[in-house]
C-alpha cells in the first residue's frame, strides 16, 4: 500500500506524548513492505528526528507550525471561524502540500493523525481522490463535555467551553462522517463516537508499547534493586489540557497529604512543554523536580517506585501507562486514565478517583515491597502479551487493506 501520514508533531521514538504512536505505525508498516509518506509540522531543531524517519519514509515534507497569536487564545477563538483545536493548526500551505503529495505520489490512503489534522482531508480543494482515514486519538467534543463536569473549573472557563462546544461538535463529526474510516484507541472512545453518529465507520486500533528498552531498564532494576530516596513520577505532554490539569490537581490535593506520610518522597514531572505554572512548582517545594523533555524516558521510570496518572479530563488512551508497566513501575491512576487497558485494581494496577484513595494506594505501594512487586509483575505480563507494537499494528494493516480492496 501507498500510505500518506499527516501529523501535527514530529513523531519519534523518544517522545513522551501520543506522537510516539505515529512513529511506530510508520516504522512497522514500512517494515511490512508498505510505502510511507509524511506531511508534518516541524521546527528546525526537530530535523534530526526527521532524518531518523527517512529509514522508513520514502518522502517527508514539513512546514513550520502556524504562528500562535491572540486568535488561538480562548477568547480569540470565540471570534474565529474555526473551533480552537482546528484554528491552532490551520495552514493554507498544508492544504496545498497534502494535495500535491497525494497527486504526485499516488497515495492510496491518507491518514490524518489527531483530529485537527483531519481538516486537511475535509473539503480540501487541492486534494485528489484518495481514501481518507482520521485517527482521532481522542474525541475533542467528548473531552470538552468531561471538562464541563469537573466541579472546580473556573466559571468563566466553563462558559467559554459551553460557547464553543456546539461548533466544535458540528465540525468534528462532519469530518468524521466524511472519512472512509475513523480510528479510535479504546472501545469506550468508539462507543462515544457512535453515540453521536451511529453509522460512523469506526475501528479500534489500540496504543502499543516498545517493550525492549523499558524491559532492559526493568531487568537492571530487578538485579540491582532500587537505591536511594523513594520517588513517584508523572509523565506527559503538557500542552494538553488533561495533563496540565492532572499535575496541578495532584499537586494541590494529593501531594500535601502524601508528603505528611512520606516526608522524604520525591515527585518527578517529566515531559515536553511544561507550563510556567508547572515549572514554578519546584520553587515552592524542593522535593518536586520538573525535567522538561528528556531524550530517554526509560531511566527515569527505572528509578521510580510508583507511576501516577491522575487525569480527570480528556479522552482516548494513555500510552504512557503502558510504558510505566513495561518498565516494571506500578501504576496509580483514575478510572478515566485506565480506559482501554484490561486492568483489575489491586491485581495489575491501582485505580483511585479521590485524593484520599490515591494517597492510600500510593502509600501502600511505597511501604509494601511485595505488593508493589506483584502489581508490577502482573502489569508487565499483561502489557507484553496484549500491547507489544507488533501485535497492535496488524489490525491497522488489515483495516487499511480492506479500504482499498
Amino acid at each position: 500500500m501507498n500510505l500518506l501520514f499527516l501529523s501535527p508533531h514530529v513523531p519519534h521514538a523518544q517522545v513522551v506524548s501520543g506522537s510516539i504512536i505515529i512513529y511506530h505505525r510508520i516504522r512497522l508498516l514500512a517494515q511490512r513492505g508498505h510505502r510511507i509518506g509524511l506531511a508534518v509540522f516541524a521546527n528546525e531543531h526537530e530535523t534530526p528526528y526527521l532524518d531518523e524517519l527517512r529509514e522508513y519514509v520514502s518522502e517527508i515534507n514539513w512546514l513550520k507550525p502556524p504562528r500562535r497569536g491572540r486568535r488561538h487564545s480562548m477568547t480569540g477563538c470565540l471570534f474565529c471561524r474555526l473551533p480552537k483545536p482546528f484554528c491552532a493548526c490551520r495552514s493554507s500551505e498544508m492544504h496545498r502540500l497534502v494535495g500535491q503529495m497525494v497527486e504526485r505520489s499516488k497515495y492510496e490512503v491518507a491518514i490524518a493523525e489527531f483530529t485537527p489534522m483531519g481538516q486537511y482531508l475535509y473539503h480540501n480543494p487541492f486534494l485528489p481522490a484518495v481514501r481518507r482515514v482520521i485517527s482521532c486519538h481522542s474525541c475533542l467534543s467528548q473531552s470538552v463535555r468531561r471538562a464541563l463536569r469537573v466541579t472546580d473549573n473556573h466559571p468563566l472557563h466553563k462558559l467559554m467551553l459551553r460557547l464553543r462546544l456546539p461548533a466544535l461538535t458540528r465540525l468534528e463529526f462532519a469530518m468524521y462522517r466524511s472519512a472512509d474510516l475513523v480510528l479510535a484507541l479504546t472501545p469506550q472512545e468508539k462507543t462515544a463516537l457512535l453515540q453521536q453518529a451511529p453509522n460512523l465507520p469506526v475501528a479500534v486500533i489500540p496504543y502499543g508499547v516498545d517493550i525492549a528498552p523499558f524491559d532492559y531498564q526493568r531487568q537492571i532494576r530487578l538485579n540491582k534493586g532500587r537505591t536511594g530516596v523513594q520517588r513517584i513520577i508523572f509523565t506527559g505532554y503538557f500542552r494538553n489540557d488533561q495533563n496540565r490539569d492532572a499535575v496541578i490537581w495532584f499537586n494541590n490535593n494529593v501531594w500535601p497529604l502524601l508528603k505528611k506520610k512520606h516526608p522524604k518522597l520525591e515527585c518527578y514531572i517529566v515531559g515536553r512543554s511544561p507550563t510556567s505554572e508547572i515549572r514554578a512548582l519546584p520553587r515552592y517545594d524542593n522535593k518536586i523536580v520538573v525535567t522538561g523533555e528528556v531524550d530517554d524516558l526509560a531511566p527515569y521510570l527505572a528509578q521510580s517506585d510508583v507511576y501516577v496518572c491522575p487525569v480527570r479530563l480528556g479522552a482516548g488512551f494513555r500510552g504512557r501507562i503502558l510504558q510505566a508497566m513495561a518498565a516494571g513501575v506500578p501504576v496509580v491512576t483514575t478510572t478515566l486514565g485506565s480506559e482501554g487497558i484490561p486492568v483489575q485494581t489491586g491485581s495489575n494496577i491501582v485505580v483511585a478517583d479521590t485524593p484520599d484513595l490515591q494517597v492510600a494506594g500510593i502509600s501502600l505501594l511505597l511501604t509494601d515491597p511485595e505488593y508493589r512487586r506483584r502489581i508490577a509483575d502482573n502489569a508487565f505480563e499483561m502489557v507484553s502479551r496484549r500491547f507489544a507494537w507488533n501485535n497492535v499494528v496488524m489490525p491497522l494493516e488489515r483495516e487499511l487493506q480492506r479500504l482499498i480492496r
